[in-house]
């Protein structure tokens, strides 16, 4: 299923069914907008094979999950003035019927839904060399509606008379490489010796900890400090109407700080620290700082090195070290051991019977709402830290507004108020809800305009990364759901995985608060 596939997500009750939703991008001074029921998605630039052509109409053409496809120079066909020896850094992958090609784009600027009535043909004159035959009125804040080109993207398919065909194949191609995964995932789960763990990455280290440890995955909050703290205690924090230790993530392991982590006498947390891990068991919970959360694997750690065969500090917590390959290593974590010796995690604890307590521990079964998550495509959006933000939440993402009534912020993390559709909206700093810094000024910027419970605010973020198409990913969930579940995606990059967190702007706890404020 690809991004175009699930534009049909994006109806909910407030959308008219004849609206379409458009993709806007950029081609040096070019602005224009595509279909997005022809975008399968965009990516960076991969390695090209040349392909020379007299006519200059291929770039090259690059792999995709098996695929060869065809990279298209739109300024092929347009009267460009600058040369053409640099091709831009994106791709926008192109899907009509079973055809599919590449577009060399400089950037995807947002997404915008339309009403049908919107989209006005201007060249009635029917010719095989045009590309742009029509344009759509977008809203543009207070300022009148802008007209962009739309990109007709049989014609351009047509016109070049390349492509590559997504046929059965292909889509057999990817069903038989996702079962072969879903085998190998469930042979590797056969293994007694096999536990899914979750992966963190803090001072050039990756830990290790069962995933059944993990309760949440949250931005760094605010630390208090105590009074005749342990060396290993960084200080405490409210987490769900607890009061839960938040250690110095190092000590805690019995190793010595690092360059990223906190000193011994320091009382607040390191900037790169930006993540707190919320580790529970049996009804108590403490917090451990990391950098980034790479993934949630099974690993089998039969293999793995004892602590101390490795020369690191032999203690409970630190479980022992696994190889993944020559370069890299894992410190492996009992997160419940960790937990349980800390004398603060006590605090943690409230007035539950035992057996609740028990059933909180238990992650439960997945609900519609997570199979919902992992059926819909992403906008990967970077806000203090790269979140994927759910396409069902989005209405449109558009240029930070010119014109912006700063008088109306009574909250810090509230830029002001924009006009955007003839409606007046609160626009809300993102990295300023994740981690109290504000959202740099800089052309990439661009606002969310999303709709949470029937009403519409602006969030404002510092660029717009990629989009990622539906079941692209893996999606992994920490919590239980009496306490809020943190949910984050796992996708594969060119022969790389990367992982970000979910956006939930109906359960996002610091947006909530700001918008009850």
């Amino acid at each position: 299923m690809t991004l175009a596939a699930t534009s049909v997500a994006l109806n909910g009750a407030h959308r008219n069914d004849s609206s379409l939703s458009m993709t806007f991008c950029r081609l040096g001074d070019l602005r224009f907008a595509v279909p997005l029921n022809d975008v399968v998605q965009a990516i960076r630039q991969p390695q090209l094979t040349l392909l020379p052509r007299r006519d200059q109409a291929i770039a090259g053409v690059f792999v995709y999950r098996q695929q060869t496809i065809p990279l298209l120079d739109l300024r092929r066909w347009l009267p460009w003035s600058d040369e053409r020896s640099e091709l831009p850094g994106q791709i926008l992958l192109l899907r009509q019927n079973a055809h599919l090609v590449g577009v060399a784009i400089d950037q995807v600027e947002g997404l915008q839904r339309v009403p049908g009535s919107q989209i006005q043909r201007v060249v009635q004159r029917e010719d095989d060399e045009e590309l742009f035959h029509s344009t759509v009125s977008i809203a543009a804040g207070e300022q009148e509606s802008q007209a962009l080109g739309l990109l007709d993207v049989d014609a351009l398919i047509r016109l070049s008379q390349v492509w590559s065909a997504a046929d059965e194949e292909f889509a057999a191609s990817i069903a038989a490489a996702d079962s072969e995964l879903a085998a190998t995932t469930a042979a590797t789960a056969a293994s007694a010796s096999t536990v899914p763990h979750a992966l963190f990455e803090l001072a050039g280290q990756v830990l290790a900890i069962p995933a059944a440890d993990v309760a949440a995955v949250i931005s760094m909050p605010v630390v208090t400090t105590i009074l005749g703290r342990h060396p290993a205690w960084l200080g405490m924090t409210i987490w769900r109407e607890r009061d839960v230790p938040v250690l110095r993530t190092m000590a805690a392991l019995g190793l010595p700080p690092q360059a990223a982590d906190e000193s011994a006498h320091d009382t607040s947390a390191s900037a790169q620290e930006n993540l707190l891990v919320i580790l529970g068991s049996e009804g108590r919970y403490a917090g451990l700082p990391v950098q980034v959360a790479r993934a949630v694997t099974p690993l089998d750690t039969s293999a793995a090195q004892t602590a101390a065969s490795a020369g690191l500090p032999a203690n409970t917590v630190l479980s022992g070290v696994l190889h993944l390959n020559a370069a890299e290593r894992l410190l492996l974590v009992d997160g419940a051991e960790l937990v349980n010796t800390c004398s603060l995690s006590a605090l943690s604890q409230k007035n539950a019977s035992a057996k609740q307590d028990q059933q909180n521990q238990q992650p439960d079964q997945p609900n519609q709402a997570d199979l919902d998550a992992a059926l819909q495509a992403h906008v990967v959006v970077q806000g203090g830290r790269a979140w994927a933000v759910g396409m069902r939440w989005l209405e449109a993402i558009i240029h930070f507004p010119e014109q912006l009534d700063t008088n109306t912020a009574g909250n810090p993390a509230q830029l002001g108020n924009f006009i955007w559709n003839q409606q007046t909206l609160a626009l809300w700093d993102l990295r300023m809800l994740s981690n109290q810094t504000p959202t740099p000024d800089s052309p990439e910027r661009r606002v969310l305009i999303m709709r949470i419970d029937g009403m519409l605010i602006g969030l404002a973020v510092e660029q717009l990364l990629i989009l990622l198409p539906a079941r692209s990913g893996k999606i992994a969930a920490f919590g239980r759901r009496q306490s809020g579940v943190t949910q984050i995606i796992t996708v594969r990059d060119q022969d790389q995985e990367k992982t970000y967190s979910i956006l939930n702007p109906a359960e996002y706890l610091p947006l909530q608060q700001a918008l009850a404020s």
